[in-house]
């Protein structure tokens, strides 16, 4: 049986729209799992949660993703919640990123989610439509808080990424590419021409208090391997 994803890039009412980069990778490795994959952005077209409940009315997946940092959390996400666990069917809703991996268990009281991915996504990801396709144990699966029957469990922690270059690149033929704002400009650059951000490292050698690390030290993409991206148009 071949899983169906949905993702869903909340709106952050702002004029400027950001390529998501999270989404791209983890869209890419499920894709590269053959799993079939859409992209619901609310950021690019301003969508309501009315016309969203009348989408998902519409359609069925096995898994509804949806990301944020904490910031995010009060104004958007528990609204957005509301309205994917009104009308999500038979489907997970899983919520990732920097704001819930820092404190699941708070994230799955307040929304009624079904499961935190906790840390990286790519691998987690996969598992979790393995799983939920194949009526797996969700118990085995390493990186996720869950919540069955109001009871809330959290399982070991999934070991980071270490070689970075075995994840693909961001499907970009899931994202209105066009409708990005470039995110830097430089001299003698085409004003025709647009930029987005490709994570070439992820970690950080810093330990601020004020900043919450999903993984402790840092990890790079090969040269090599970030040489390729210029092949992307």
């Amino acid at each position: 049986m071949k899983g169906k994803i949905l993702f869903i890039v909340h709106d952050v009412y702002q004029k400027d729209n950001y390529f998501p980069s999270g989404v791209g990778y983890m869209a890419a490795c499920l894709k590269a799992n053959g799993y079939e994959v859409s992209v619901y952005c609310q950021d690019i077209y301003h969508y309501t949660n009315e016309e969203l409940a009348e989408y998902l009315k519409k359609e069925s997946f096995d898994i509804i993703g949806l990301g944020f940092l904490a910031a995010r959390f009060k104004e958007t996400v528990v609204e957005l919640c509301k309205t994917i666990n009104s009308h999500k069917k038979d489907a997970w809703l899983v919520l990732g990123g920097h704001g819930p991996s820092a404190i699941p268990e708070y994230i799955l009281k307040t929304t009624s989610a079904d499961i935190v991915a906790i840390g990286e996504g790519e691998e987690t990801l996969v598992d979790l439509v393995n799983c939920k396709v194949n009526n797996g144990d969700i118990s085995k699966i390493q990186g996720v808080a869950y919540n069955i029957n109001g009871k809330i469990s959290i399982n070991e922690r999934r070991k980071p990424i270490r070689k970075l270059d075995t994840i693909p690149f961001p499907e970009w033929s899931l994202f209105p590419m066009d409708e990005y704002t470039t995110c830097l400009k430089f001299y003698g650059m085409n004003p025709k021409d647009k930029s987005i951000p490709i994570i070439t490292s992820r970690g950080c050698t810093n330990r601020c208090n004020f900043c919450y690390r999903l993984e402790k030290g840092i990890r790079f993409r090969s040269i090599t391997n970030v040489y390729h991206i210029h092949n992307v148009r």
